[in-house]
């Protein structure tokens, strides 16, 4: 994904995962209320996001990334983090890592995971004016940021997180 300026590149959290593994659902649970609604946003949007950004042989555009929950050993148990270059992969997905993990020390940025449509919690798509929709969880953690670096990332960010395309009302 292309990724304008070094902030939001900040925002991109890390993880992996062993290839071909047999991975159950993962549940991320969030005491934090807004958090929890932003996954829950997300998720009720994914299958319009993968519809939408999928393109020919099962590769979906360059522009689109995902934040995906992986599972790394003990006491952390998943790792939140973006993903982008995507592909199906039979019933799942394959991935590179979009940024560095901090849990599974044998992977690094580009590396490949793959990971199934129960493990993404959260999208993001760039726009033609390069700013990006989706980033759901992203929009929750710049609530309470100040500074010159959050302006910087909100300024990257389309206020409405769904493109207008995407959006449908049944009464109108």
């Amino acid at each position: 994904m292309l990724i304008r300026g070094a902030a939001l590149a900040l925002l991109i959290c890390c993880g992996s995962l062993p290839a071909r593994a047999e991975v159950p659902v993962i549940h991320v649970q969030s005491s934090d209320y807004a958090m929890a609604k932003a996954f829950g946003q997300a998720r009720a949007t994914l299958n319009d996001a993968l519809g939408a950004m999928e393109k020919r042989h099962g590769r979906f555009s360059p522009s689109f990334a995902l934040k995906v929950a992986l599972p790394v050993p003990a006491p952390e148990r998943i790792e939140m983090i973006w993903v982008d270059t995507i592909r199906r992969d039979g019933k799942g997905f394959v991935a590179q890592l979009a940024g560095h993990p901090a849990h599974m020390p044998d992977k690094r940025i580009r590396d490949l995971v793959r990971f199934s449509h129960s493990q993404i919690a959260d999208w993001a798509v760039q726009a033609v004016d390069g700013r990006y929709y989706g980033y759901y969880t992203t929009r929750v953690l710049l609530n309470g940021a100040k500074g010159p670096l959050a302006e910087e990332i909100r300024a990257l960010l389309v206020p409405n997180p769904l493109p207008p395309e995407w959006r449908f009302n049944p009464s109108e």
